[in-house]
């Protein structure tokens, strides 16, 4: 059975990288999201003490009194930041008591300048060096790598980085603090999250380690491959709008999330959208929808607001 790769970032991040050690790793990103849509990475640069101090955030959240959760509702807030309960899915879309919970955040943005993806969070209640502090230290260090995951996608596809000037100027990068209780239903067909792609550029993922349960579907095998849950390991996929851009050489995947582990588990995916405003880099000039209007898009068919196209 094929693995979803791991490559070490370190190669072309580090200040002393070689222009052969930077070709190499951009050759192996390249052909890992050309195959699979994701990878996984180490060598990333983002601290392990703070990716440790952001997963038990979320505990220190998701432990709050359920009333206490439900008064930071992301249904209070204009930019639909905040707290929701997430229904589990089932392959026959019975609908199943309410367990997974979720937390969004992104850039502060003051109410006057909201806008779509836009605005300002909701924070509970919490010590600044129990929630705010490390969440922000972590959305700092998602901000950075994924500048530099799209310059490595752009480089593979023999552009300058250049192109993404205007991609790359005020992206939208959100988080998504996640906790899935302990499994109990005896029910194999049910998921914490069902078969998906995502719409945005890429997402990073942060996973609690040892509490597996990501797995992504793998066309030519006809199977769904797990992707393990390791310590300072990140993983990276390509979501919708990417794929499109690219005529499909970096692919969006299938992937989906198995209930497996004992307990509860906590990850941290990080959606990396871009600037709003900004249209395909790689072809630029051929009239193609805004990030924004891609997005937009996204959701009214997700949501069976429009039909699909």
């Amino acid at each position: 059975m094929p693995e979803i790769p791991t490559i070490d970032l370190s190669s072309y991040i580090r200040p002393e990288a070689t222009p052969e050690e930077m070709a190499r790793v951009i050759e192996d990103v390249r052909n890992a999201c050309s195959r699979y849509g994701f990878l996984q990475v180490t060598g990333h640069g983002v601290p392990l003490a703070t990716q440790r101090e952001v997963l038990e955030s979320c505990r220190r959240l998701f432990d709050l009194p359920q009333d206490v959760k439900d008064s930071l509702s992301l249904k209070n807030n204009p930019a639909r930041r905040g707290y929701e309960r997430i229904g589990e899915q089932v392959l026959d879309a019975k609908a199943l008591p309410d367990c997974k919970e979720g937390y969004y955040l992104g850039r502060e943005v003051p109410l006057k300048q909201m806008g779509f993806l836009r605005g300002p969070n909701q924070w509970p209640d919490l010590p600044s060096e129990a929630f705010h502090a490390p969440v922000t230290e972590y959305y700092e260090h998602m901000l950075r790598l994924g500048n530099s995951l799209v310059k490595i996608l752009a480089l593979g596809l023999g552009h300058d980085v250049s192109v993404l000037e205007h991609f790359t100027k005020e992206p939208v990068v959100n988080l998504k603090l996640l906790h899935y209780p302990k499994h109990i239903s005896k029910d194999e067909r049910q998921y914490g999250a069902g078969a998906h792609t995502d719409f945005g550029a890429i997402t990073i993922l942060l996973q609690q380690p040892g509490k597996h349960g990501l797995q992504v579907y793998h066309t030519p095998s006809n199977a769904w491959l797990p992707v393990p849950a390791v310590e300072d390991s990140l993983v990276i996929n390509i979501g919708d709008l990417v794929n499109k851009w690219t005529d499909g050489k970096y692919n969006s995947t299938l992937h989906r999330v198995v209930n497996a582990s004992d307990g509860d588990r906590y990850s941290v995916p990080c959606f990396y959208h871009g600037d709003l405003g900004a249209t395909n880099p790689f072809k630029p000039g051929d009239g193609s929808e805004t990030v924004e209007e891609h997005i937009r898009r996204k959701f009214d068919i997700s949501y069976g607001l429009t039909s699909k196209s």
